[in-house]
């Protein structure tokens, strides 16, 4: 299938069991969405993307093992092309930058709405798909 034409691979990264929950059943009903993978520390995202190349990597900040801020430098590091949107419930500037600094590429406050996270998660892919052409 052209890439154009592909759902957005999306790997889910959150400690938080009913938010994680929550956040599978609001994508999964998106079409243009396929969550190819869950976790719910940094260091298992790390696994996950090495396995299963998702376009997409949507980070909490507050995680077991490796914070968010790691994450997703480390996931930056490995492929520039992955676009990383880290979620969180600290909503503050100086959080949102150090999460863009890490190499995040989109902040979003987990009070979103629905329409705010997929357009982002939609968003952050087409990014990605232009630079590959």
């Amino acid at each position: 299938m052209p890439l154009a034409m592909r759902p957005v691979r999306v790997l889910l990264v959150d400690d938080h069991a009913m938010f994680l929950a929550a956040l599978h059943a609001l994508l999964d009903h998106d079409e243009r969405i396929e969550i190819v993978g869950e976790t719910d520390n940094g260091a298992h995202a790390l696994e996950l993307e090495e396995r299963l190349h998702p376009d997409v990597a949507l980070v909490d900040l507050q995680l077991p093992e490796m914070d968010g801020f790691e994450t997703t430098r480390r996931l930056h590091e490995r492929r520039p092309d992955l676009r990383v949107v880290v979620i969180s419930g600290m909503s503050t500037e100086g959080v949102a930058k150090r999460a863009t600094e890490a190499g995040a590429d989109a902040f979003l406050f987990k009070g979103g709405l629905h329409d705010e996270i997929v357009d982002t998660i939609l968003e952050a892919s087409a990014q990605a798909r232009q630079t590959l052409h």
